[in-house]
């Protein structure tokens, strides 16, 4: 079989990582930081999105012990219109988390509530048990949590993906095919969504705009990596499972979904770079030895990006800022430490 496995490869080792983190002190850290910024933001595609007025509209609400859920709309771009929850705690610590699911399934998957939309408020004064859902977690502890569907899953799955039996599909391979000749990507799009999603949650009357955190799992973990990479507003972030070197893991695994892809991106960057580009926010990284996403190299692919991201750390003298924790199993979430992580930090 005459195949491109090695050309791949060598091309990766001689072209890629052209803005791999060299900062040795703050100052270049900045410099290394605008520029890094400009050419993630570039290759995205994010300078091609377009504005809308967002008009936020809350279509129905439940109340769960501990906190109240919401269904809300929001418009992102011209025409697209992305629903997601909003946890709203019976007492309000003033911090809020940004919760971006994963792949297989949306936000009711993810927070363990499904409010259906055109369903009225519930006003029968009924109190719900709440759901054993990270969110929900938050919400108890007094978090205002935020959880939107991605482009191209839950009730935003398109084409042949939609309809009730296929919840846990999305369309992201075909967003892929029709976003990349447009200029943009799905991650772009999410990212995009994200921001817009952020300027709503920081206007809210009861979150301090300056402790709004972004917390995911797999692909989740991947929208909130670039989230914080691009906006500085997230003061505080969570990746679960989804953080390696793209060699070892990515540019040998294109089977993946494919709003992991950008075109140019491995030219500039491995994904030690990118959170890299966090600091010094803090930055809360889970792993497991067993997660075959890690790549050939397996957790060794991920403690080589860790390296990386925590020499920018160091450079701000926030080494402490960088927390991560490794688990035994494969890819799943287990968030040992994290809520610890958010009360010190956000």
């Amino acid at each position: 079989m005459y195949t491109t496995e090695e050309y791949i490869k060598m091309r990766y080792d001689r072209f890629g990582r052209g803005l791999a983190y060299r900062a040795r002190n703050k100052e270049e850290h900045e410099a290394w930081y605008r520029e890094a910024a400009a050419r993630l933001s570039e290759l995205l595609g994010l300078p091609r999105m377009m504005d809308t007025e967002p008009s936020p509209r809350k279509t129905s609400s439940r109340r769960y012990r501990g906190f109240v859920c919401e269904r809300w709309e929001l418009d992102t771009e011209p025409s697209v219109t992305m629903p997601f929850y909003l946890l709203v705690p019976d007492r309000p610590n003033g911090g809020a988390v940004i919760n971006p699911h994963g792949h297989g399934g949306g936000k009711d998957e993810n927070v363990g509530i499904v409010l259906r939309p055109g369903e009225t408020a519930d006003v029968s004064g009924e109190v719900h048990d709440a759901p054993d859902s990270f969110a929900a977690a938050l919400a108890r502890l007094g978090y205002c949590v935020a959880a939107p569907d991605a482009r191209g899953s839950g009730e935003r799955r398109e084409g042949s993906h939609a309809g009730d039996g296929r919840e846990r599909e999305n369309s992201h391979r075909e967003m892929l095919n029709s976003y990349i000749s447009l200029g943009i990507t799905p991650l772009s799009a999410m990212v995009w969504d994200l921001e817009r999603l952020l300027d709503f949650v920081e206007a809210l009357p009861y979150v301090d705009g300056g402790r709004i955190a972004c917390a995911g799992m797999s692909g989740g973990g991947m929208q909130t990596l670039y989230l914080a990479a691009l906006d500085r507003r997230v003061s505080a972030a969570i990746t679960s499972g989804y953080f390696y070197g793209f060699r070892d893991a990515l540019l040998r695994q294109p089977g993946n979904c494919g709003c992991n892809f950008v075109p140019g991106l491995y030219e500039y960057f491995d994904m030690g770079d990118i959170g890299a580009m966090a600091a010094p926010r803090p930055l809360f990284i889970e792993s497991g030895t067993a997660d075959g996403l890690n790549g050939a190299s397996g957790i060794e692919n991920v403690y080589s990006q860790v390296k990386i991201a925590r020499a920018a750390y160091e450079n701000f003298g926030a080494a402490d800022r960088l927390v991560h924790s490794v688990h035994g199993g494969g890819h799943v979430f287990v968030g040992d430490g994290m809520a610890e992580f958010l009360a010190k930090f956000l």
